[in-house]
């Protein structure tokens, strides 16, 4: 666990910088390769080139593309959006649609204090006045809930083809199937568009201003191999690739940018928000991923392969940290990605499972219980916790018995005794250790499911990208979660990210000027 924690801003960053190199050189990545990252193309792209001119070129159609969209053409900018997918919607369209942040800027810092300040602190200004742009425009928007200042929901569908048609309404033109393939600068380093790849061949687009919207890169196998675990191929894409599609959040904004000098994040490569989901179901998976998705892992105990408890349930690395509303569930998967196969099993009782597992998630209640038992996952239910080790040890993944007891006797009196704290793998907070003794009991064997990655490029309060220099690149903006650290570990929202940065970056990019250095393509900065 130590390894993983010290690498955050030093380690991840440098490998990821590696990595990236790596993989465009040698090809590892489908559509990369050194030379196409700001060459001319080549005279077999040029053949089926078709040319395009606009304002703005926003790539990616979840939340902070649609956003970005609509605002960049309500001030005025003829826009065009490419979503790689065959429908927009993104991540936001599978998500619960919870657009949130923390109560409190103090309280985003100490729950993620490695984070990247100045993209905290521009989210928590500027999420109210996204809410009442969003009531401006009639957008579709439920009230706030839970306590919570700052948060508000969005149906994700509805918000989504609301988004849509209203853009289109207005003008503006929607290319699916769409991937971008490299962004095109001129001799100044200006960025002056993008060359993408439609259903009909390549497409060159010359603008003043590209917004990156493409979901980050949890789709990306080297990337996330070489940064968060070795375990990429038992992961779960709990994202807009979800359902067994082809791989869609393979970082094209995050390389496309460093390929022509962007700075990423100083932090939060190892990090990534996600839930676990059914391990090794035997029936597929459908909408919504909510119904699907663990949300009480704090109050369980998890085990591994081995029947051992591996990390603590409640704060994942971070135990001890005093967290301003608890740190959720998305810790022990980030945890259990690194276990092997990225499996675990979550164990609790009828107390945890009346209170917690079948919580309001958003989407309404669900008893996860069954939801994974139907689509043919390892489930377990007994009224002795032996009956139900014995179960799990029947599941086939090597699970042992004795040693899931051994566990379970271990944390069962420290837990009774106010000491699950002072285990060998503490548990730190004490309103979610409490000892399972009210049966019948549960297990389920679960997957981390990856949502989207923390790390990502490096940008200003005005949503502009970076260079290694610190310095803007003019015309090229960034939204979502193709910004790197604002969450790092603990997670603060990723839809309030997308949802901030495409109301700030619409507007801005709409304002960029033509060009100084003009529009004629000049050398690769960096691979």
């Amino acid at each position: 666990m130590a390894r993983h924690a010290k690498s955050d801003s030093k380690v991840s960053r440098r490998s990821f910088l590696g990595g990236a190199a790596a993989g465009v050189t040698g090809g590892a990545l489908s559509g990369w390769s050194s030379a196409s990252a700001q060459a001319p193309a080549t005279a077999q792209e040029m053949r089926g080139t078709q040319q395009m001119r606009t304002d703005v070129v926003v790539v990616g159609g979840g939340i902070g593309g649609l956003t970005a969209a609509l605002r960049a053409q309500q001030a005025g900018a003829k826009v065009i959006v490419l979503e790689k997918a065959y429908e927009p919607g993104g991540t936001t369209a599978h998500s619960e649609g919870t657009v949130w942040t923390a109560n409190s800027y103090e309280e985003i810092r100490n729950d993620a204090p490695a984070g990247d300040p100045v993209v905290q602190k521009t989210v928590f200004d500027t999420l109210p006045e996204v809410y009442k742009y969003y009531e401006s425009i009639d957008a579709p928007l439920g009230a706030s809930r839970g306590g919570m200042t700052r948060m508000r929901s969005i149906p994700p569908v509805a918000w989504t083809q609301f988004m849509v048609k209203t853009f289109q309404r207005g003008g503006g033109t929607l290319l699916v199937e769409t991937p971008m393939l490299r962004l095109l600068v001129n001799r100044e380093y200006e960025t002056i568009g993008v060359l993408a790849e439609g259903p009909k061949g390549y497409v060159r687009i010359l603008s003043k201003a590209v917004v990156l919207a493409t979901g980050g890169w949890a789709g990306n196998a080297q990337l996330v191999t070489q940064n968060i675990t070795r375990h990429f191929g038992s992961l779960h894409q709990r994202n807009a690739s979800f359902g067994g599609r082809k791989p869609l959040l393979t970082g094209d904004g995050l390389l496309s940018a460093t390929e022509i000098g962007a700075a990423v994040s100083e932090g939060g490569f190892d990090g990534f928000y996600g839930h676990m989901m059914p391990a090794r179901p035997t029936k597929p998976l459908q909408n919504p991923l909510t119904n699907y998705s663990l949300y009480h892992g704090p109050w369980s105990v998890a085990v591994n392969l081995f029947g051992r408890r591996f990390a603590d349930e409640t704060q994942g690395r971070i135990a001890g940290r005093k967290l301003g509303r608890g740190a959720g569930e998305q810790l022990i998967c980030q945890e259990t990605a690194r276990q092997p196969e990225a499996t675990a099993a979550y164990i609790w009782d009828e107390a945890v499972n009346v209170a917690h597992a079948c919580a309001d998630c958003g989407l309404g209640d669900v008893d996860k219980f069954p939801a994974f038992r139907d689509v043919g996952a390892s489930v377990a239910t007994a009224n002795t916790l032996r009956e139900l080790a014995d179960q799990m040890e029947k599941w086939g993944r090597g699970i042992p018995a004795d040693e899931v007891m051994r566990t379970l006797t271990e944390y069962n009196t420290a837990a009774k005794n106010g000491k699950a704290w002072a285990l060998p793998i503490p548990k730190a907070i004490a309103a979610q250790a409490a000892p399972l003794e009210k049966p019948p009991f549960y297990a389920v064997l679960g997957q981390s499911g990856i949502t989207a990655t923390h790390g990502g490029l490096r940008v200003n309060a005005l949503g502009q990208v970076l260079s290694r220099t610190g310095r803007p690149i003019a015309g090229l903006y960034a939204s979502g979660v193709d910004i790197g650290n604002f969450n790092n570990y603990v997670y603060l929202g990723n839809l309030c990210l997308g949802a901030t940065f495409g109301y700030i970056t619409g507007v801005n990019a709409a304002k960029q000027p033509a060009p100084r250095g003009g529009w004629d393509i000049g050398p690769l900065i960096s691979a």
